[in-house]
């Protein structure tokens, strides 16, 4: 009985950790449910198979994909030609945010991310415009927010990959 558990537990785990992996593509925090997922079987096993070094290392690893997502479409937007300025970078994080809960409902969820690269690429041109850029520099500035948006998703994949590696070479002995 307590090998079926064990491997029930295990299968568990892995079927979470790949929903948070698929979660990505709507815009959600994958990587902090492949750690909580992590961190709650260590916890229910008694840190016997993962030690509480690796729910910690996966814990940075989760913060530190969030915040390449969310800062990525803006600092290539900031430096796309024209001046980088705060405006351009809370106009690019704000419509990134703003499409992708407008977006989610489309394409069953995938909506989230296009609507988050659309809402990262109108935000960013127009607070380029809004500062007297001309319309070049605004569609220059707002294609490059669409493409940093798209890097940090591409990025937090990734990152999201290298945590399941991270699980999946704790089981091997």
């Amino acid at each position: 009985m307590g090998t079926l558990l064990s491997i029930a537990g295990v299968a568990l785990l892995f079927v979470v950790c790949l929903l948070g992996l698929a979660s990505l593509v709507f815009g959600l925090p994958g990587t902090f449910i492949i750690f909580g997922a992590a961190a709650v079987y260590a916890w229910a096993t008694g840190f016997a198979i993962i030690e509480w070094t690796i729910p910690a290392g996966l814990l940075a690893m989760a913060i530190v994909g969030e915040v390449v997502e969310l800062l990525a479409g803006s600092a290539v937007a900031s430096s796309a030609g024209t001046e980088p300025s705060r405006r351009v970078t809370l106009a690019t994080i704000a419509g990134a945010i703003v499409g992708g809960i407008v977006g989610t409902p489309f394409l069953f969820g995938i909506g989230s991310l296009l609507g988050a690269m659309g809402g990262a690429f109108v935000g960013a041109a127009l607070a380029v415009g809004s500062i007297g850029g001309s319309l070049g520099d605004s569609l220059r500035t707002g294609f490059a927010a669409l493409r940093g948006r798209l890097l940090g998703f591409i990025v937090k994949s990734a990152i999201a990959v290298t945590m399941l590696l991270v699980l999946v070479l704790a089981f091997i002995p």
